[in-house]
């Protein structure tokens, strides 16, 4: 019984591991995309807070970016990442830049922890987006197909 206790429990390390985000990953079954053009409402943040996106809640400090996205879901981001990725239009409006990037459906459920927060991802449910070296996140099947060019999908 001991050994049946013990032979799941190191099955399942190993499961965590060969599932693990990283660049390695993105090397079979990914592709190059790029956020579509569109206008993004934002807001910037007076204090810290709590926001609950589609991945679970993300904690963000006052100065972040709270941006809306296509379903009315919420999201923030740093200001240097808003800088980096987006045009500013004014008026609480942006237009993401044509950053290239690579994404993968994902092929196991985990969670991707990141600087701001841990991103929940299920099989076949969510795109793994990969922003930078060991940089990803995780975006809605239905999201990613509004907002990302899928052309080479």
């Amino acid at each position: 019984m001991m050994h049946c206790q013990l032979y799941k429990e190191n099955k399942m390390k190993i499961n965590e591991v060969v599932a693990q985000i990283n660049d390695k990953w993105f090397e079979q079954g990914s592709f190059k995309t790029f956020k579509k053009p569109a206008k993004e409402k934002y807001e910037i943040a007076q204090q810290a807070g709590t926001v609950q996106t589609l991945e679970g809640p993300v904690n963000y400090l006052a100065g972040h970016y709270i941006m809306t996205g296509p379903k009315g879901e919420k999201y923030p981001i740093t200001p240097e990442k808003f800088h980096e990725m987006k045009d500013d239009l004014g008026n609480g409006i942006a237009s993401p830049k044509k950053i290239l990037k690579v994404a993968k459906l994902a092929d196991h459920n985990g969670v991707i922890h990141t600087s701001w927060g841990d991103l929940n991802y299920t099989t076949g449910n969510d795109y793994i987006v990969r922003h930078g070296v060991n940089d990803y996140g995780a975006v809605k099947k239905d999201i990613f197909a509004q907002t990302y060019d899928i052309s080479q999908a």
